[in-house]
C-alpha cells in the first residue's frame, strides 16, 4: 500500500514538473514571437541602460525605452501574496518578507538599501542606509576584493555581528540583481546573518509607504572570515571544467545562452525564478523548476558554479539554489572576463563565389566557399538550429531522413556517402525573401572547398543574394551577402 502512495506521488511531481515546464515554454515562445513581446513591452530586445552592468542587468527596453510590463504592472498590485504558497526552503532565513520587515524593532539589524544614492534620496525605507552596490564592483563588473569592500562596509558602519537585510527596488526592474549580488559578496566575506528582502523596494513602497529622512551609522571595523566555497574566478573555472564532482551553470537569458557560452554549461535563465511582482518563487515552485525534469543534467550533490555576463544576474540564482541546498559558487567577471582569455571559437567562412555570376532562367547556378569546418567528426548529440533547413531544432542522426522538411537532415558530402555536410547556401530575391536553401557538399579531399548548385527553372528574373550558414552542431557562423548573381531571361543574352 505504502509503495502505491509513493508511486502515485512520484506521478503527480512528474506530471506537475511538466506543466511547469510547458508553461515556461510557451511563455518563452509567446516572449520571442509575439509582438508584444510576452510579458515584455512591445518589440523589446531587453538591453542594459547602465554600462557598468556590463550586459545583462539593465533596466529598461533598448526598442521602446520603456519599464517592461511586469515592472510596471505586477509590482504595485495587492492582489500578489506577500509569502509564496510554500516557504519551505532549506535555507528559509536567507529571504526575509515585507511584513516581517516592518514589525523588526532589533538595534543589531541593518536595512541596507543598495540602490544609488539618487534613488535614496527620492525615498526609502525607514531607517534604511545607504549602501550603493556600484561601489563593490570595478571594470567589466569584477568584485573590488576583499579588502576594498571590507573599507566600505566598515565606513558604513556595519560590522560582521550586525544582521543585514539588504533590497534594491525589485528582483528584476531597476538596478534589479543590486540586493542580490551584495547577499553573494556578504556570503563570500562570511557574514552569517544577511538576507534579500523579496520584491524588494517596489512591493515595500506602496504597503508601508517610504521616507526621505538619510540613516547613517557611527564607522567601525569589520572584519571577514572569506568563504572560499562562495567564489569562483576564471583560474577555478578552467581547472574545473573536466571534474565530474562541478556543475556550471548559465544564468543567462537561453538567446545569450545559445549565442555562446563556457563548455558543458547548464542553461538556466534567471528570469524563470522569479513569482508574479518580480518575487522569489516559493519552495515547491523552485524545487519543479529545478528538477531533471525542467532542467536537464542539474544534479543537487555537485559543487555549483553559476555565471552570467558580468556576475550579477547569476548571484539571482545564486540565492535561489542556496535557499534549495545547494553549495553554489559565483564566477566572478564571468563571461566578459571569460572571453578574454577564451576567445569564442567560429567557424571560418571565406571565398565565396559563384558561377556564372548571370545566368539564364533554367539554368544551373553553382555556388562556391571555403569552410574550415570537419565534419566527419561530428558528434551524434550534436544540435543546431542551422542543421535543419525548417530551423528546428532536432538531434543530429548520421543519414537520417527528413520528412517534414523534403531532404535530409544529414547528407552525403561525395559519392562513397562519406562524411556529412552541414554548409548551406541560403538564397534570397531581391525583396528580401528565402527562395531556396542549397544544400552545399565536399568531397572531404581536405581543402574544405564547398559546392552547392540551384537550377533556377522556377526563378524570376532579377538579383540574388547569397548567405553561407556552416554550423557543426554546436558552433555556427554565417556570412551574410557574401555573393550576387543574376538571373536573366533566355532570350535577353548574358
Amino acid at each position: 500500500m505504502q509503495r502505491k502512495v509513493e508511486e502515485k506521488k512520484t506521478f503527480m511531481l512528474l506530471v506537475v514538473a511538466g506543466i511547469v515546464l510547458l508553461t515556461v515554454t510557451i511563455g518563452t515562445v509567446a516572449g520571442a514571437g509575439s509582438s508584444s513581446g510576452g510579458s515584455e513591452c512591445p518589440t523589446c530586445n531587453f538591453e542594459p541602460t547602465y554600462d557598468f552592468l556590463m550586459g545583462d542587468d539593465g533596466t529598461t527596453c533598448s526598442s521602446c525605452g520603456g519599464q517592461r510590463l511586469s515592472d510596471s504592472l505586477n509590482l504595485f498590485s495587492d492582489d500578489i501574496p506577500i509569502h509564496p504558497t510554500n516557504c519551505d526552503y532549506e535555507n528559509p532565513g536567507l529571504i526575509v518578507y515585507m511584513d516581517d520587515l516592518r514589525n523588526n524593532s532589533d538595534p543589531n539589524v541593518v536595512i541596507a538599501d543598495v540602490r544609488t544614492p539618487e534613488q535614496y534620496a527620492e525615498g526609502h525605507i525607514p531607517g534604511a542606509i545607504n549602501l550603493d552596490w556600484a561601489n563593490f564592483r570595478k571594470g567589466k563588473g569584477v568584485f573590488i576584493g576583499v579588502e576594498n569592500a571590507t573599507r566600505i562596509l566598515g565606513e558604513q558602519g556595519i560590522n560582521e555581528e550586525n544582521e543585514i537585510i539588504v533590497y534594491c527596488s525589485s528582483a528584476m526592474g531597476t538596478q534589479c540583481p543590486a540586493s542580490y549580488y551584495v547577499f553573494w559578496m556578504l556570503e563570500y566575506l562570511g557574514h552569517e546573518h544577511v538576507s534579500v528582502l523579496d520584491g524588494g523596494f517596489n512591493a515595500w513602497s506602496p504597503a508601508y509607504g517610504y521616507t526621505q529622512n538619510e540613516t547613517t551609522r557611527a564607522p567601525t571595523t569589520y572584519t571577514a572570515t572569506v568563504v572560499d566555497e562562495r567564489f569562483a574566478d576564471t583560474e577555478w573555472v578552467q581547472n574545473n571544467l573536466n571534474n565530474s564532482a562541478v556543475q556550471i551553470v548559465d544564468a543567462r537569458t537561453t538567446e545569450d545562452y545559445k549565442a555562446g557560452h563556457i563548455e558543458g554549461a547548464i542553461n538556466i535563465n534567471y528570469e524563470n525564478l522569479f513569482r508574479d511582482g518580480d518575487r522569489l518563487r516559493g519552495a515547491d515552485g523552485l524545487r519543479l523548476f529545478l528538477s531533471p525534469v525542467v532542467i536537464p543534467g542539474l544534479d543537487k550533490k555537485k559543487d555549483t558554479v553559476v555565471y552570467c555576463q558580468s556576475g550579477a544576474s547569476a548571484s539571482f540564482l545564486y540565492l535561489a539554489l542556496r535557499m534549495m541546498g545547494y553549495q553554489v559558487r559565483n564566477y566572478d567577471g564571468s563571461w566578459n572576463v571569460w572571453c578574454e582569455t577564451h576567445p569564442e571559437l567560429t567557424i571560418p567562412i571565406s571565398n565565396v563565389s559563384v558561377n556564372p555570376s548571370s545566368v539564364y532562367k533554367g539554368g544551373t547556378v553553382s555556388i562556391y566557399a571555403d569552410v574550415k569546418i570537419n565534419s566527419t567528426e561530428m558528434k551524434e548529440e550534436a544540435t543546431g538550429t542551422s542543421l535543419n533547413p525548417s530551423g528546428r531544432n532536432l538531434p543530429y542522426i548520421p543519414g537520417a531522413g527528413c520528412a517534414y522538411c523534403s531532404g535530409a537532415s544529414a547528407v552525403p558530402t561525395s559519392s562513397t556517402s562519406t562524411g556529412t555536410s552541414f554548409v548551406r547556401g541560403y538564397i534570397y530575391d531581391g525583396n528580401g525573401t528565402n527562395v531556396k536553401i542549397v544544400i552545399m557538399q565536399t568531397d572531404d579531399s581536405g581543402d574544405r572547398r564547398y559546392l552547392g548548385e540551384w537550377e533556377t527553372d522556377s526563378a524570376e528574373e532579377g538579383i540574388y543574394h547569397v548567405d553561407i550558414v556552416a554550423s557543426d552542431g554546436v558552433l555556427r557562423a554565417k556570412e551574410k551577402d557574401a555573393a550576387t548573381f543574376e538571373v536573366v531571361s533566355d532570350t535577353a543574352g548574358p
